[in-house]
Order: C-alpha cells, then sequence, then structure tokens
C-alpha cells in the first residue's frame, strides 16, 4: 500500500504530474455557437410533424432562414477569419540558434483578436514538437504608447510573449500588428475596423429579432427590419474593408518570401447574408403590397388583421351635396335634404381601411 499511496512523489510531496501542453486547433467559441444552432434546429425539426398540410414547409423554410442568419450574425461577430494569410517557408525556429526548420505558418484576423499557428513539417529538423497556436487581443482601449502596464492589451500580450520565449515566426508576425510599435500603425488600423465592424454586427442582431417578432404582426414592417439587418452586415463589410488598413499588409521574411493576406469567410459570408436579406425584404414587401393573400398565406397570417374597420355615421358621411330638393306630395311640399339621405346610406357602410387601399363593404339589405 505504501507503494501504491507514494507513487509520483517526491520526498513526500503531493503527487504532481508534468506539464501536457496541446496547442488550441480549434475555436471553442466558434463551436459552442455551431453547436447551439445545431441544437435548435435539430428541436425545430423534431416539432414540425405537428404542423399538418402545406404550413408544415411553410414554417420549416422560414424557421432555417431565421436560425441562419441568426447564427451567421454571431459567428461571423466573433468568427476569426475575417482576413487570413499562410506561408510556408524555412526560417529561423529560435533565437541564437542557427537551425532553420520548414515550418507552416498562418494568421488569421478577427474583429477583437489575432491568431498565429506555426506548425513544423518534419520535427526531426528540431528535435522537438513544433506545433503552437497563439491569439493576441487588440482590445478596444488604446493605451498608452511602449510595452508598459498602461499599454494596450495587445503590446502586453506580445512583451510577455517575448519574455516566454515563443519561436521567432510568431514573435516576427505580431510584431506588425502592435499599436504603433516602431511607427507601426496595422494595429491601430485593424483595431479601429474591428470596432466598429462589430458595432454594425451587434446592432444587426436586435434587428433580426424585431424582424421575427414583426412577421407575426405586420408583415411589411417585419420586412423592413429584416431589410435593416442586411444593410448593417452590409455595413460592417464597407466599414471594415474601409478602415482595416490603407496600404494592404504584406510581412516579408526572406528576399521574394512575403505572406499576402486576404479577406477570408467571415467576411464574405458576412456580405453574401447581408445581400439576401435585403434581397429577400424587397420580395417580401412587394408580395405585401401586390400579394396580400399569398404572402399571409405563407406567413400563417389572417389578411383581415392589417384592416382597420371604421362605421360611418352621419356626421361623417361626405355622400351627397349641399343643396335641397323639393318633392311635391298632394299639394303640398316636403323637404328632403340629399345630406340626410347621405347619412341614411352611410348608416349601412362598413369602410375596411388599410394602409394602401380602402375597401366599402355596402349592406344591400339596408337600400331599398
Amino acid at each position: 500500500m505504501g507503494g501504491l499511496y507514494m507513487a509520483f512523489r517526491k520526498f513526500g510531496y503531493p503527487t504532481s504530474y508534468t506539464e501536457n501542453l496541446n496547442p488550441v486547433t480549434a475555436d471553442v467559441l466558434e463551436a459552442g455557437f455551431i453547436f447551439a444552432t445545431c441544437i435548435i434546429a435539430f428541436s425545430f425539426v423534431v416539432v414540425l410533424p405537428g404542423v399538418r398540410g402545406k404550413e408544415r414547409w411553410n414554417i420549416l423554410l422560414r424557421g432555417f432562414f431565421s436560425i441562419i442568419l441568426g447564427a451567421i450574425i454571431m459567428i461571423a461577430n466573433y468568427g476569426q477569419e475575417w482576413e487570413v494569410g499562410a506561408l510556408t517557408h524555412k526560417t529561423a525556429y529560435k533565437t541564437f540558434s542557427g537551425v532553420e526548420v520548414e515550418q507552416k505558418m498562418a494568421v488569421k484576423i478577427g474583429l477583437r483578436s489575432v491568431n498565429i499557428t506555426l506548425r513544423a513539417e518534419d520535427d526531426n529538423e528540431a528535435n522537438e514538437t513544433i506545433n503552437y497556436n497563439e491569439r493576441f487581443t487588440f482590445g478596444w482601449q488604446q493605451g498608452r504608447n511602449g510595452f508598459g502596464r498602461f499599454a494596450s492589451v495587445f503590446n502586453r500580450e506580445f512583451r510577455a510573449a517575448q519574455k516566454q520565449g515563443l519561436p521567432l515566426p510568431i514573435l516576427w508576425i505580431a510584431e506588425y500588428f502592435t499599436f504603433d510599435g516602431e511607427g507601426i500603425r496595422w494595429g491601430r488600423h485593424y483595431r479601429q475596423a474591428g470596432f466598429y465592424a462589430h458595432i454594425m454586427m451587434w446592432a444587426a442582431f436586435p434587428l433580426w429579432i424585431l424582424a421575427n417578432i414583426l412577421f407575426f404582426m405586420v408583415i411589411r414592417y417585419g420586412a423592413c427590419c429584416l431589410a435593416m439587418t442586411g444593410g448593417f452586415l452590409l455595413l460592417a463589410n464597407i466599414i471594415y474593408a474601409s478602415i482595416r488598413n490603407f496600404n494592404d499588409l504584406a510581412i516579408p521574411f526572406d528576399e521574394g518570401v512575403v505572406m499576402q493576406f486576404h479577406y477570408g469567410w467571415s467576411f464574405w459570408i458576412t456580405l453574401i447574408t447581408g445581400i439576401i436579406c435585403v434581397k429577400v425584404a424587397a420580395i417580401i414587401y412587394l408580395m405585401d403590397l401586390r400579394y396580400p393573400e399569398m404572402i399571409h398565406s405563407f406567413f400563417g397570417l389572417d389578411i383581415l388583421q392589417d384592416y382597420e374597420e371604421y362605421y360611418a355615421d352621419g356626421e361623417d358621411a361626405s355622400i351627397g351635396v349641399e343643396r335641397d330638393r323639393v318633392v311635391s306630395s298632394n299639394g303640398g311640399t316636403e323637404v328632403e335634404s340629399d345630406a340626410e339621405r347621405g347619412a341614411q346610406a352611410a348608416s349601412a357602410v362598413t369602410v375596411m381601411l388599410r394602409p394602401t387601399s380602402v375597401i366599402l363593404m355596402i349592406d344591400d339589405d339596408k337600400f331599398e
């Protein structure tokens, strides 16, 4: 028993295990959003058999469009692939070492941070496993110049990475994003672009929720909110592309070996989703004007709920003219005003008002 309880202990101290360092190979937050979306979509499909007839397919189409749209807004907002770059090159691995290793480097720029990946093709060249994945956060506060405790979050994380002794390629890439470090301003532009773009993304999210609510009340208002959702997504793309950098970022390693950057899938999916939202909103709005019965049937609404009933009485009636008509009867005269006849007729008229139409429903039984 003594040998069992003394395992991995030295000098009677508690059990101690060696470090087990593993690189991060997936974005946990991004995977969480995808997993949550799959759960919601699966739950939605489970309840569909309870809906009868054609309404089932209408609900399926509307539901999946709404779920996917909300998921795209959140995933793109927190996604790390707004701009990406990759390069495979044989370069130095450590400081004060002449050993060069064939390494695959990748950079993913998001709205809030920069993710740098470094992996060696052959671990035998450096006699160790080279597999790094480091993230440097922009932070919304500019901070002071330099790398002190009052500097920006990115600069402080960069200084900590230098003290930690991260591989040279990671430090070389991260240095290009330091805020005004050595007169370099790429980090400042990317931070500002991410800040304003993420505000537009967050503005699109509540509009998406409001559109879902209004589609159960007034369809055209829901279409307007959906169009505004797409507009804010497109505005996020425009702002990011305009502010991110005036000169395209290119990180050189050796003569003729340069890491180039291009827009990633987070940027393109936001752009495509914004265009689709605007087009779908325009189609719904026009169909509500031209084919209200069809679009109300698709959304499962009663078309009469958009109408307001208005019953006209004698004072509100505009039927008739101001002149009097003289009617002879038994040698006498009887004066009957056209306004009075109009008041009697108006009591049999129901006016149904809609924002773009007026429908008169006349009860013929009251006319003889």
